[in-house]
């Protein structure tokens, strides 16, 4: 009987410790918890007395943090095997755990028997040292198992495999319900003839390929999944950069899967993915401005806040080369802005603010650029409902929204507070008021911040001259405009354009030199 695999627990908490002891029956299951440690400098000093060949450990710990003790131990003995747990909260901190070769994460409002039962399994299948050591000779292993193990990082080289052909390509297949067998017979034609597929780390949902092949059949070869995927839609096909070394296979598989996991993630629906023939995304436009946009929250323009951020949002769902994390991360950033800005604007948002953090673990655990959507868009209906329900001003509040966004979709045209109120059938009296009291400035000088911060707009993204921007941006008069935008800036109209082009350079230099 082979021996049984060996498990550390690592948590400062003792109730949490005892309830991951007491989730499994550990040696009827074939584990053996060896020890219990309360941070990082503990488990190390076990690690090194125990051998353990699984550590479970939380990631926020006194000492010695899980992120410490991950890079440590994954040093001193290389083949450990680390599962993470995560409150949501720490997310982030788990993403750089993985760099260091963590094995899985579990997020703690997640854990149960089951799942870490099914994932200590996943991890016990790979660690050839749990292999039956009662055999004095090992059987030899098959070509596929072989791979499986250079793919997972256990072995570095082929031990002297021999393939018929001259080229290498790994295909990753993701469904249910996947059958290897149907999948290899995917290329039983007949200019595939000579191709030698080889099927490993399969399982119901994920299969992986390894096909060996002569240069003049890639194309048959892109031919037959492109066909195969058209008739059978519910696979997601991924064929990687192809390679002539089989010890290269870690090195672009790890590669190719970064790249088309982005992929994956912003084009669910898409069942084909092939290295030199991936969609094109969207070209970047204009970064989002926070600061605009939290501006027209505050002024109440809420239905061109919304439309500018649901504009940035829709161009970020199309650049599938950001990692989704980052887009996430933006989704997350801006439900925090906005409870915090309805918050400062006195709106009852009791039941927005308790269900915030089920938002952001939504958002935080989509699989696809849809589902992540869905709870973004939930979430921004519900601030649009809370916004007409609760509006204090009522319909007087409304009726200034209206002016507002009137302002900043006229501010070219010559504009008086007069014509505004009259054309509003408003009070002009009122609306002074109005501006002294809600922007602590007056109308000329609400409508010149608008004014200069486009015509800062026009200085920064083009190369209009300077009093034709003046005149673009309503000022008859160049030298009042010049006037005033150093008012405003602190700086005159050439001057603020030629120290943003000086920036602007000196961080494309910066980034140029990140990426030497």
């Amino acid at each position: 009987m082979g021996e049984m695999c060996k498990v550390l627990i690592v948590d400062d908490e003792m109730l949490i410790r005892q309830g991951i002891i007491n989730y499994i029956d550990w040696e009827q299951e074939g584990f053996q918890i060896v020890g219990e440690a309360s941070n990082g400098k503990e488990a190390m000093q076990m690690i090194g007395e125990f051998s353990p060949h699984i550590v479970v450990t939380d990631i926020v710990m006194p000492i010695m943090d899980g992120i410490d003790l991950v890079r440590e131990a994954k040093k001193a003995f290389p083949h450990l095997e680390i599962i993470v747990l995560s409150s949501f909260e720490n997310f982030d901190y788990v993403r750089s755990t993985f760099q260091n070769g963590v094995a899985d994460y579990i997020l703690k409002p997640k854990l149960n028997g089951a799942e870490l039962l099914r994932i200590l399994k996943q991890i016990v299948n790979r660690i050839p040292d749990l292999q039956d050591a009662d055999s004095l000779e090992k059987p030899k292993r098959s070509t596929e198992e072989m791979l499986e193990n250079m793919l997972l990082g256990y072995d570095s080289s082929a031990d002297g495999a021999v393939f018929p052909n001259s080229r290498f390509v790994l295909v990753r297949i993701h469904g249910n319900n996947l059958d290897s067998a149907q999948l290899k017979a995917v290329f039983n034609r007949t200019p595939l003839e000579e191709l030698a597929v080889y099927s490993f780390a399969a399982s119901d949902s994920e299969s992986m390929l390894l096909l060996n092949f002569n240069p003049n059949q890639l194309e048959a070869i892109k031919g037959a999944i492109e066909s195969h995927a058209a008739e059978t839609p519910l696979a997601t096909w991924m064929v990687f950069e192809p390679f002539d070394k089989i010890d290269d296979i870690k090195k672009v598989h790890d590669e190719g899967f970064v790249k088309m996991k982005k992929y994956l993630f912003y084009l669910p629906e898409q069942n084909v993915f092939v290295y030199d023939n991936l969609p094109k995304e969207n070209e970047k436009q204009a970064n989002f401005d926070l600061n605009h946009f939290i501006e027209m929250f505050k002024d109440r323009l809420f239905n061109t806040a919304f439309s500018y951020l649901e504009n940035h949002v829709a161009d970020l769902a199309g650049r599938y080369n950001n990692d989704s994390f980052e887009f996430k991360s933006f989704l997350g950033n801006i439900v925090f802005n906005i409870i915090v800005l309805l918050d400062a604007m006195k709106y009852d948002n009791k039941e927005i603010e308790q269900k915030k953090y089920g938002y952001f673990s939504a958002i935080n655990e989509a699989e696809h650029v849809h589902e992540a959507l869905a709870q973004f868009n939930a979430f921004l209906e519900e601030v649009r409902t809370n916004i007409l329900s609760l509006n204090k001003a009522g319909e007087q509040a409304n009726n200034i929204d209206k002016i507002l966004a009137y302002i900043e979709q006229h501010y070219t045209e010559p504009l008086r507070l007069s014509e505004i109120a009259s054309h509003f059938h408003f009070n002009a009296s009122y609306l002074s008021s109005y501006f002294s009291a809600h922007h602590k400035e007056g109308f000329s000088e609400y409508l010149n911040r608008v004014r200069i911060k486009k015509s800062m707009d026009l200085l920064e993204n083009s190369t209009v001259t300077i009093s034709n921007i003046s005149g673009m941006v309503g000022y008859s008069d160049h030298s009042y405009f010049c006037k005033v935008f150093k008012r405003i800036t602190g700086t005159s109209p050439g001057s603020y354009r030629k120290e943003f082009r000086v920036r602007h350079e000196n961080e494309e230099k910066g980034l140029s030199h990140l990426t030497k």
